[in-house]
C-alpha cells in the first residue's frame, strides 16, 4: 500500500480526523515527507488541514462530518439530521459521550465537527479556544431534582444541570460525578441527597417510585460546529431535519430508541418534558454566558 493510500485508510478508519502528529506515528513516516504527501492530498482536493490549538494541525478527509450527542432524550431529531448530511454526500459519523465536557473539549480539539452539548459547556469553551461557533438550538427543560433538594446534589461538571440545581439550590453543595449511570449509581448508595439529572433517566426514576421535580424550560443543548465547516450549509440541513422531525415524531423516536438502546416507552414518555425549539434563545443565552464566567471565575 502507497503512503498515500496508507494515510487515506487511516482517516477513514478514524473517523475521516486525526492529528497530524499522531498520523506521522501511525504512519512511521519523517515529519517532512509526511508533510510533502499531505500537501499533495490537498492540491487533489482529497483532505483538508486545519490549526486546531497553537502549532497543533488537524488532517480531515474533505466532505467528512463526525456529529457528537450526549446519551439523553434530547436528541431524537439528530436522526433525520444525520441521514440528510449523509445524503447530502458527507462521510458522516455519530458519536455518543456520555456527558458535555468530554465531547466540546473533542469538538475544540477537532476530534468532532458538529456537536449537541449543554450551551454553558459550549460557551466556556469558546470563550477560551475561540474555535467553535453556536449556530442553533435544540430542546428546552428536560431537567430536574432527583431525592432531597439541598444538601449534597449530584451533577455533571460545568453543565446545565449544575447550573439549574445552583439556581434551584443556592447552598446545594454539588458533588461532580462523571455521566447519568454515575449519578443514579451515587443516588441508590445514598452518598448524595439528591442528584441533577435529565431524560429519559427522570421518567425511569420516577417511574419507581422516586421523587422528581422538574427545572424551568431553558435552552439545555445548543447546536455547535468548529470553525471552518460550512455553517450556511450545516444550519440549513439541521433546520430541514428539524422540521422532519417535528412533522414525524415518532417514527424518529423509535429510531433513536433503537440507536441509543432505550426503552421506546419510557423515551415517548420522556420527550414530553422538552420543548423542542432550533432557535436561540438570547435571554438564556445571555443566561448561560454569565454562568459560564462564573465558571471561569471558580
Amino acid at each position: 500500500m502507497s503512503s498515500k493510500h496508507l494515510i487515506l485508510s487511516l482517516l477513514k478508519e478514524n473517523g475521516g480526523s486525526l492529528p497530524q502528529s499522531e498520523l506521522r506515528e501511525l504512519t512511521k513516516l519523517s515529519k517532512s515527507r509526511l508533510s510533502e504527501i499531505l500537501s499533495e492530498l490537498e492540491k487533489e482536493g482529497l483532505i483538508t488541514r486545519q490549526r486546531i490549538m497553537g502549532k497543533n494541525l488537524n488532517v480531515s478527509l474533505n466532505n467528512s462530518l463526525r456529529i457528537g450527542i450526549i446519551e439523553a432524550a434530547e436528541y431524537p431529531f439528530i436522526i433525520p439530521f444525520y441521514k440528510m448530511v449523509k445524503n447530502a454526500g458527507f462521510n458522516t459519523e455519530l458519536r455518543v459521550y456520555s456527558d458535555g465536557v468530554s465531547l466540546t473539549r473533542d469538538l475544540v480539539l477537532g476530534k468532532l465537527d458538529v456537536g449537541m452539548s449543554p450551551v454553558v459547556t459550549q460557551l466556556f469553551f469558546k470563550n477560551i479556544f475561540n474555535n467553535i461557533e453556536i449556530i442553533a438550538g435544540g430542546a428546552k427543560g428536560g431537567g430536574g431534582i432527583v431525592g432531597e433538594h439541598c444538601g449534597k446534589v449530584g451533577s455533571t461538571f460545568m453543565s446545565s444541570m449544575e447550573a439549574w440545581a445552583l439556581d434551584y439550590c443556592e447552598e446545594a453543595d454539588i458533588v461532580h460525578v462523571k455521566g447519568p449511570k454515575d449519578l443514579m449509581r451515587k443516588l441508590e448508595r445514598k452518598e448524595v441527597n439528591s442528584i441533577a439529572i435529565w431524560e429519559p433517566y427522570l421518567t425511569s426514576l420516577r417511574n419507581i417510585g422516586f421523587k422528581v421535580e422538574y427545572f424551568d424550560h431553558e435552552h439545555c443543548c445548543t447546536l455547535a460546529i468548529r470553525k471552518g465547516i460550512n455553517e450556511e450549509k450545516i444550519k440549513m440541513i439541521y433546520e430541514e431535519s428539524f422540521s422532519s422531525f417535528l412533522s414525524s415524531k415518532e417514527r424518529w423516536l423509535r429510531d433513536y430508541a433503537y440507536f441509543l438502546n432505550f426503552d421506546y416507552s419510557i423515551l415517548s414518555q420522556a420527550v414530553v418534558n422538552y420543548e423542542f425549539e432550533s432557535y436561540l434563545d438570547n435571554k438564556d443565552m445571555e443566561k448561560m454566558r454569565k454562568v459560564s464566567i462564573s465558571f471561569k471565575d471558580s
